[in-house]
């Protein structure tokens, strides 16, 4: 049976509440699956939106500007968790993010999972790989990401770690789902017996229209 999920300031379902910026998408390639708030292209981005595009995009080259401002997104997220994920109840041993397509001298998401890793908890994104080269899907349409995605990646384990009971998915934006869905099959392919939860740090608004 699902977990009760803890309840926001308002007394809403965490997640699930109109006023709060935290978004809870139920899926089949995860038990639970989180975004910390949303942004629109139409209407600007959000203040996690904001900072990631300025991470990705703007600093993605000057590895010490973009840490200060990953250090902000780094915050948050930890704060997040502590609130979902107590150390009483800490479902995951296992850090994964997707592997980037884009050379950089400063990746985000293994920046963030190297700095919440420690104690039980390991970040074993080296070895989830890329199987098949393709360029940068930012621009395709969903139904594009898809077919570039499909088994476009694959767990090549560390034999000499155990295998994860829980595994954390950390994602920057979670746009059309493709990446996602894509780092599940993979992550399911090579450890089925692994519950996998994820959490981005921001989400594309109408991102059910992009699928």
């Amino acid at each position: 049976m699902p977990r009760a999920l803890p309840k926001c300031l308002h007394g809403n379902l965490l997640g699930k509440c109109k006023v709060c910026p935290e978004k809870f998408f139920e899926e089949k390639y995860w038990v639970e699956g989180w975004a910390l708030d949303a942004y629109t292209k139409r209407n600007g981005r959000s203040e996690n939106g904001e900072l990631v595009n300025i991470v990705k995009y703007r600093l993605h080259n000057q590895p010490i500007e973009a840490a200060e401002k990953a250090e902000i997104l780094l915050t948050r997220l930890r704060e997040f968790l502590v609130k979902v994920y107590p150390v009483t109840y800490r479902p995951f041993d296992t850090l994964i993010h997707p592997p980037s397509n884009t050379e950089r001298k400063f990746h985000l998401t293994d920046f963030l999972a190297n700095q919440l890793a420690g104690g039980k908890m390991i970040n074993r994104s080296g070895e989830l790989l890329k199987n098949k080269p393709h360029t940068t899907v930012k621009t395709m349409s969903g139904k594009e990401r898809a077919k570039t995605l499909h088994k476009s990646m694959e767990i090549i384990p560390n034999q000499a770690l155990p295998k994860p009971n829980g595994i954390l998915i950390i994602d920057d934006v979670l746009g059309t789902g493709n990446t996602a869905k894509e780092t599940c099959r993979a992550l399911q392919e090579c450890w089925p017996n692994a519950s996998r939860y994820y959490v981005s740090l921001t989400y594309l608004l109408d991102w059910d229209n992009t699928r």
